[in-house]
């Protein structure tokens, strides 16, 4: 048996291990850019045998594989994930994404590397960025670390190149009868010219969505609405546009108050302040929505949040234990927040920040340490990319209950009133 067929025969035995890795990469990803406001479509699959005997032959004759190992390192998409994006102007966002939820194996691949045609061509063909990742074990159910291991491809595109992707590929890299005519050769290179007009089309469609969603006096007709706004918003504010975080949760949040529209919407964000301006803005909002509500208010929007985030996150739903306990955990963070917005000097809560209020209350080093610390907690609960244990939520509320929140307020005694 040749080093090809022995190849695709131990790949046969493992292709739904494959397709199962791809796929629960494309939950991830798909549930993340739904959070984030991002419009795509996700798939995912196994490289199909026929393909990949192709691909082997011909690489083969150039590498000369010694053995499987050379070929497992040497084709890198055996598991794969394309993301078709509605506008190509979400490509930096998907990236961002991309960055928190994986591991990268190696850096980014953009196409094309230069903007110049190739030769007897004149558009610059397949516009798209390629990512090398695996899964993050502490992503996974035990079930599933076994997959941390594998190597996924991520290609990132609009809609439009995909779809001339995959003719091109099929056609000038795979012919049946023949190599294409100089004729079919210049079509490939005008229906390029096409899409990429499209992409044009494409960014000008979501600039006008922009606009629509800028109108004071309308509700956002969901979280891809208060997205493009929000971005808007970051963009004035010199606010990551990349990253504007989780624009669901947020939504949920103020269609509870009935706050979901701009008007509405831009007393918050006029509170924004310099030390939050390297925090996503949709988190930031929430920030400021939850510390401005009464406590009774603040607490049913934590319970709101709670629910929002137990409805599984990546396709992985959480269990009552885990539930009760992100609950309890920020309803005792949410009394940390009502407590320093209290203390700040009343000409300083427009604008209040956790960072000011330390500041201001000349909080012990170490006091401040572990506040920061649970803040990335209380981040990595409501905005993250993975869910912490039941125990370490219980334990972070019984310690900002016991020993926090009782600190501050011998600190606060000592300052005098704000």
């Amino acid at each position: 048996m040749s080093i090809i067929e022995d190849f695709l025969d131990h790949y046969n035995r493992e292709l739904d291990f494959f397709g199962e890795v791809a796929r629960t990469v494309h939950l991830k990803i798909e549930a993340a850019l739904i959070s984030h406001g991002i419009r795509a479509i996700v798939t995912s699959r196994a490289k199909r045998p026929d393909r990949l005997r192709e691909k082997l032959e011909k690489r083969h004759r150039t590498n000369n594989y010694k053995d499987l190992d050379e070929i497992y390192k040497d084709i890198i998409d055996l598991s794969g994930v394309r993301v078709a994006l509605y506008f190509p102007a979400d490509r930096d966002r998907v990236g961002a994404v991309i960055d928190e939820l994986f591991a990268k194996v190696r850096k980014p691949k953009t196409f094309p590397e230069t903007k110049t045609p190739k030769p007897g061509k004149r558009f610059i063909g397949y516009v798209a960025v390629h990512y090398l990742v695996r899964l993050k074990s502490e992503s996974l159910p035990e079930t599933q670390l076994r997959y941390a291991s594998t190597v996924v491809e991520v290609q990132v595109a609009s809609v439009l190149m995909h779809a001339w992707a995959e003719v091109e590929h099929d056609l000038v890299y795979k012919p049946e009868k023949g190599d294409l005519s100089e004729d079919e050769l210049a079509i490939l290179d005008e229906i390029n010219g096409l899409v990429l007009s499209g992409e044009i089309a494409l960014e000008r469609l979501q600039r006008a969505i922009e606009r629509r969603s800028s109108k004071d006096d309308v509700p956002f007709k969901d979280q891809f609405d208060l997205a493009s706004f929000l971005a808007q918003r970051a963009s004035k504010l010199d606010m990551s546009i990349s990253d504007i975080g989780k624009v669901d949760l947020l939504i949920d949040v103020l269609r509870e108050l009935r706050e979901d529209s701009p008007a509405k919407l831009r007393r918050y964000i006029e509170r924004v302040g310099p030390d939050d301006k390297l925090n996503p803005i949709a988190d930031v909002i929430i920030d400021k929505v939850l510390s401005s509500q009464s406590k009774k208010t603040a607490e049913k929007l934590s319970g709101l949040i709670s629910e929002t985030l137990s409805r599984g996150r990546f396709g992985i739903p959480l269990g009552d234990q885990t539930q009760a306990s992100i609950g309890y955990f920020l309803s005792q963070w949410i009394s940390l927040e009502k407590l320093l917005a209290r203390l700040v000097p009343q000409k300083d809560r427009p604008r209040f920040s956790m960072s000011y209020a330390m500041r201001k209350l000349k909080l012990h080093p170490g006091l401040t340490d572990e506040i920061q610390r649970l803040r990335k907690l209380r981040n990595t609960v409501v905005h993250g990319m993975q869910t912490p244990n039941p125990t370490t939520l219980m334990d972070a509320g019984d310690f900002l209950k016991r020993q926090v929140i009782p600190a501050i307020r011998e600190s606060a005694k000592k300052v005098g009133p704000p």
